[in-house]
């Protein structure tokens, strides 16, 4: 292996496959304790990695932006002006941690001799081959997205990572800190112990009903008749979703006003649980600290479930389950599909969590 001094890592988005993504730092940072370490992203989701001690360059590219104006000539040049700030940064080692054809370009542009990429079998795109020169092969144990993502990363050192010991990073400031706590303790003046619920997510195969997330509520604050209930949101359909789970829920549920990510990060970290479907917020939670109980359906919770003894979450047990049906698509068993996971089953795995973690299930004293 030659001598490594600066490394790209190439991860554009979503927010979700960014935070997966983020053990890959502290892994480099160990197998490469010399090198630089800089990482491409999409301008929206470049909030996520700033100030993480591990990252000494953050470049931000506006890829939907262009994409949104791709024949317009001002497109082309910011395009020429970005190229040009990635060759100089002079990389030996690029790594694309996306595979599809947009994260395999920048990749090529980088200028990185070594460009390290997901095999044939698991890219996103078979066209991302074709900006990648190197592809180390896949491991069929590697179930998780980060640990598919590792492999990749850890190809140039030896192939070998420990990933239970490989924890991402979102960094709050102490303002950010100060500012979450000051919302919460105004939303929900004495609420204790505090949950989060994120309901919305981008597929209606990940979706649950408005009356799922309010029974989880209620049978939540049924042992704990003090919690606090904290709703976020990120688009307008969220946030009326959010209305009416607090209008059914009926007390102690507050909606939070719409947050930046590290906003979110702060406020999650603050709270400390956390319910969902598979969705960015999931996961952003979860590297910042928080417990999680999540549901799963249209996607596979084996490959992207937050993990370890701090997670929990269930997936749908149709035969179909994690069928990637996306977007805004409808599966014909939906509503049989949603059905097969119970609040009951939810709200209880998230009450022991709280439990374990000091709230008083008679409603005590915040401590």
């Amino acid at each position: 292996m030659p001598d490594i001094r600066t490394i790209l890592i190439v991860k554009l988005s979503a927010m979700g496959d960014v935070v997966h993504a983020l053990p890959v730092v502290p892994y480099l940072r160990k197998a490469a304790p010399d090198a630089e370490i800089h990482w491409a992203v999409d301008t929206r989701f470049a909030e996520l990695l700033a100030g993480n001690p591990g990252i000494a360059k953050v470049v931000p590219l506006p890829i939907r932006e262009w994409k949104g104006r791709m024949g317009s000539p001002a497109t082309w040049r910011e395009a020429r002006k970005a190229a040009e700030t990635l060759r100089g940064g002079k990389y030996d080692l690029a790594i694309d941690l996306q595979g599809n054809i947009k994260s395999g370009v920048v990749t090529y542009l980088s200028g990185a001799p070594l460009r390290y990429g997901f095999p044939r079998e698991a890219a996103r795109e078979r066209q991302n081959l074709w900006f990648t020169n190197r592809h180390p092969p896949a491991v069929e144990e590697d179930l998780h997205v980060t640990r598919k993502i590792l492999r990749v990363a850890s190809a140039p050192f030896g192939g070998t990572f420990a990933a239970e010991e490989l924890r991402g990073e979102v960094v709050n400031t102490t303002a950010e800190t100060e500012a979450a706590s000051l919302l919460l303790a105004e939303a929900l003046p004495g609420a204790f112990p505090r949950l989060v619920l994120h309901p919305g997510t981008t597929w209606n195969t990940k979706r649950m009903d408005i009356a799922f997330w309010a029974d989880t509520v209620r049978l939540v604050r049924d042992a704990f008749p003090r919690l606090g209930v904290f709703l976020s949101w990120g688009t307008g359909k969220e946030r009326e979703e959010c209305l009416a789970i607090r209008y059914l829920a009926v007390r102690g549920v507050a909606l939070l006003p719409r947050l930046g990510y590290k906003e979110l990060a702060a406020v999650y970290r603050a709270c400390g649980h956390m319910i969902g479907p598979d969705t960015g917020p999931l996961h952003l939670a979860a590297v910042v600290g928080a417990k999680t109980v999540s549901v799963f359906r249209g996607s596979d919770g084996r490959y992207a479930a937050p993990v370890g003894p701090d997670h929990r979450f269930f997936q749908a047990p149709l035969p179909c389950t994690a069928c990637q049906i996306k977007g805004d698509k409808v599966c014909p068993r939906d509503a049989e599909c949603r059905a097969t996971i119970k609040a009951a089953e939810v709200a209880a795995a998230m009450a022991e969590f709280l439990a374990g973690s000091g709230a008083a299930s008679t409603g005590g004293k915040a401590p």
